[in-house]
């Protein structure tokens, strides 16, 4: 596994990470590319490889989707600095998306049991050449999970080659089995 400091950048100057290295240390190959840009529109998350994905048989451009992450999905997890509630996205390859609201992890933080957020726009594209994914969360619902991008800690994710799965992430390594419900470990993003 590989650590990094997510970014979130201006929607003028977006700045593209890559992640080369699954949980246990293994080269991927072709590696994870994922983007965080802000605006007054909300904040964007673009994610791709140079692979063909499995996705969710069920989901669908654009739609909300339970169990992504049985399937190839790029994710990322956002926290308030104090790690008391984080929101979960996850985005399938092909644009499908599904979120969710903790209190710790893998709770469900009170009053956001049947949570599907309003106004998120995905699109995504799958071939056999590669994938590429988009989502746009607009600043209304960060707020009403209580999350400020200047002040907030940010990890990136993804789930790949499924039915074999590898799991990637950029944040802080630890000796367990793959286990992104950590936000002890997340750092603060750097936001430009």
């Amino acid at each position: 596994m590989q650590y990094m400091q997510s970014v979130i950048s201006s929607a003028a100057t977006p700045q593209t990470q890559k992640i080369g290295k699954e949980w246990y240390g293994n080269a991927v190959e072709p590696p994870y590319v994922y983007c965080f840009t802000h605006s007054a529109d909300g904040l964007e998350f673009i994610a791709a490889r140079k692979a063909m994905a499995q996705v969710h048989p069920e989901g669908k451009c654009g739609c909300f989707q339970p169990e992504l992450w049985r399937h190839d999905a790029a994710e990322f997890f956002i926290t308030t600095p104090a790690g008391d509630k984080y929101m979960e996205f996850n985005l399938a390859p092909n644009g499908a998306w599904w979120a969710a609201v903790f209190c710790a992890p893998r709770q469900i933080a009170p009053g956001y049991e049947d949570w599907q957020p309003k106004g998120i726009l995905a699109t995504g594209s799958n071939t056999e050449d590669g994938w590429s994914c988009r989502a746009l969360i607009p600043t209304a619902v960060l707020k009403e999970v209580g999350i400020s991008l200047d002040d907030c800690k940010l990890t990136a994710a993804a789930i790949l080659n499924s039915p074999e799965q590898i799991f990637l992430t950029t944040a802080l390594p630890c000796n367990t089995q793959p286990d992104f419900h950590r936000p002890d470990l997340w750092e603060k993003a750097c936001y430009r």
